[in-house]
């Protein structure tokens, strides 16, 4: 997230079947382990033929809205800091590169007539590199992200009394900006010297941030659902929405509480879900503070109006943005997805095969086997996030030279 934006909106960070993307909430016993590092030295893309790539069906407004994103991944990689991040990136592939690739896409975008001529010119125009995933085979995860809206205010009551803080003027950012990684950061002391910025717990249990409150919310598990998607809107008492987007981390490594609840019992492996991790908070607000200071990460949020916005500082598409580890993959890329996904209204789970665009990252999604969808804002579009746990492959489209 990055430069007073989202180390994603995904942080992005994440509701897969309880944000198992940016985060992990339902890890499937014996289920394969996502999570597995590049290997040192391996890279994370490998060319396949092009003709093998899924068929595409992409409506009118679909199109539209992959040629806004594109216009604004373009704009990010004009920038001086999109040349610095491609610099030996691990990839192999340089700004040029996905400058010509996303140039290409539009234009054939526009080009096509049809479906049919739209799949027969991206197999002849591109060049397929799919991720190697978790197992070296190919094999990705796919969960959703969405931007949560809570009623919120900004001075605390009665019912609103737990706070959203902005960032502190003693944080010490390290690391790369949009680079997902688990680099503490710093915090300035007042002698001038600095030392590991608190856990979650520390910071809650000290009043650390006391002063630093952006808004308050009535509910203390929206808090934490705010800090693991990295953005929110906040409906104000006037009926103002007020945007937030991500504002800086402590750098301590994310560790997913939907484990947590089952180790403890409290939900069985194959129960949990976002809905059921809701109801059963709903239902426990005494047991909130227990579990979320399990998790050590704490995020810290900024206004952000236009947004949300995703790790390269442009604003997300639903159904168009998605979110990996651009440590590893290229920033603002073309990419084509193939998974499986619930379609409402009948909910059932269809394959799909779609283009998106890779605009952010999140703060758990720090390997080749993890990819997040971003779905769009409000609890609709929450529940199709939480639904989202499906494997797939993901390919990146480079123009051929």
């Amino acid at each position: 997230m990055p430069n007073l934006l989202r180390c994603a909106v995904a942080l992005v960070i994440i509701i897969a079947a309880v944000f198992a993307s940016a985060c992990t909430w339902r890890e499937k016993p014996g289920k394969p382990d996502y999570a597995r590092p590049l290997a040192p030295g391996a890279k994370p893309l490998r060319e396949v033929d092009a003709a093998t790539l899924p068929e595409l069906t992409v409506g009118v407004a679909d199109r539209e809205r992959l040629r806004a994103g594109i216009k604004r991944s373009l704009d990010w990689l004009a920038k001086p800091v999109a040349a610095q991040r491609y610099q030996g990136h691990l990839s192999g592939f340089s700004r040029e590169q996905i400058v010509a690739s996303l140039t290409l896409l539009d234009r054939t975008i526009a080009e096509a007539r049809d479906d049919a001529e739209l799949n027969r010119l991206v197999k002849s125009r591109f060049r397929a590199y799919m991720s190697v995933g978790w197992d070296d085979r190919g094999t990705v995860l796919f969960t959703g992200y969405f931007t949560p809206v809570f009623n919120a205010r900004l001075q605390p009551d009665a019912t609103f009394r737990f706070p959203l803080y902005r960032r502190p003027a003693d944080l010490v950012s390290t690391g790369t900006p949009g680079v997902a990684d688990n680099t503490l950061a710093l915090r300035k002391l007042p002698d001038g010297t600095t030392a590991a910025y608190p856990s979650r717990a520390e910071i809650e249990a000290t009043g650390l941030l006391k002063g630093q409150e952006i808004a308050w919310l009535d509910d203390a598990f929206a808090v934490y659902l705010a800090h693991v998607q990295g953005s929110a809107k906040l409906r104000l008492a006037n009926g103002e929405l007020l945007e937030i987007g991500y504002g800086g981390t402590n750098g301590h490594p994310y560790k997913g509480i939907g484990q947590e609840l089952v180790k403890d019992g409290k939900l069985a492996a194959n129960e949990l879900s976002y809905a059921r991790m809701v109801a059963w908070f709903h239902s426990h607000p005494d047991q909130v503070a227990e579990y979320t200071r399990r998790n050590p990460r704490f995020v810290f949020f900024q206004e952000a109006k236009g947004g949300p916005y995703g790790s390269i500082g442009q604003r997300v598409e639903p159904d168009i943005s998605l979110a990996t580890d651009k440590g590893i993959f290229p920033p603002a890329a073309p990419v084509l997805v193939k998974t499986r996904m619930i379609v409402p209204p009948g909910q059932d789970l269809a394959k799909y095969a779609a283009l998106r665009l890779d605009q952010d990252t999140g703060g758990a999604i720090r390997a080749p086997g993890r990819c997040d969808l971003y779905m769009g804002e409000g609890d609709e579009n929450g529940q199709r996030a939480g639904a989202q746990y499906e494997e797939g492959a993901l390919f990146y489209l480079i123009a051929r030279e």
